[in-house]
């Protein structure tokens, strides 16, 4: 891990604090999705019937549950690779299409901060290890530091 990142990582541990429960959330959306979607603490109908052990896991579930019916993308490749297939799909991203990026503390860092700032990532949700972006036009752009 690069000091950048490190560095970044200490000073925003503050605000992941008080953002994970959805605290200082302004929007009931934004607050809606933390609170019951990306860190719901009890357990789900289908964990052990789709052998989902790990917490990732899990939340991935919880995800995909939410936006069933939006296309969802997932980047799970690590550096270039990583690069090289965020540019193939950015061409297909409609505003209901869901990215979601793995690896965004490490790995993939510098590809989690350009999809930040892209113009077309409207929110983004930063939760350390994993990175999820909307697209939808109509809402304000945020990243949110979970």
């Amino acid at each position: 891990m690069n000091l950048r990142r490190t560095t970044h990582l200490i000073l925003t541990s503050p605000a992941r604090a008080l953002h994970r429960r959805g605290f200082g959330v302004q929007s009931p959306w934004a607050y809606e999705l933390i609170r019951d979607v990306l860190f719901e603490p009890a357990a789900y109908y289908a964990y052990q019937e789709q052998h989902l052990n790990t917490p990732l896991q899990q939340q991935l579930f919880r995800i995909r549950n939410h936006y069933r019916g939006c296309p969802i993308l997932l980047i799970d490749e690590k550096g270039n690779a990583a690069d090289t297939h965020y540019d193939a799909l950015m061409p297909h991203v409609t505003p209901d299409t869901i990215l979601i990026v793995e690896h965004t503390h490490n790995e993939n860092a510098d590809l989690w901060n350009r999809i930040v700032d892209d113009p077309r990532a409207i929110i983004t949700f930063d939760m350390r290890r994993r990175g999820l972006v909307i697209f939808d036009p109509k809402r304000i752009k945020q990243n949110y530091i979970l």
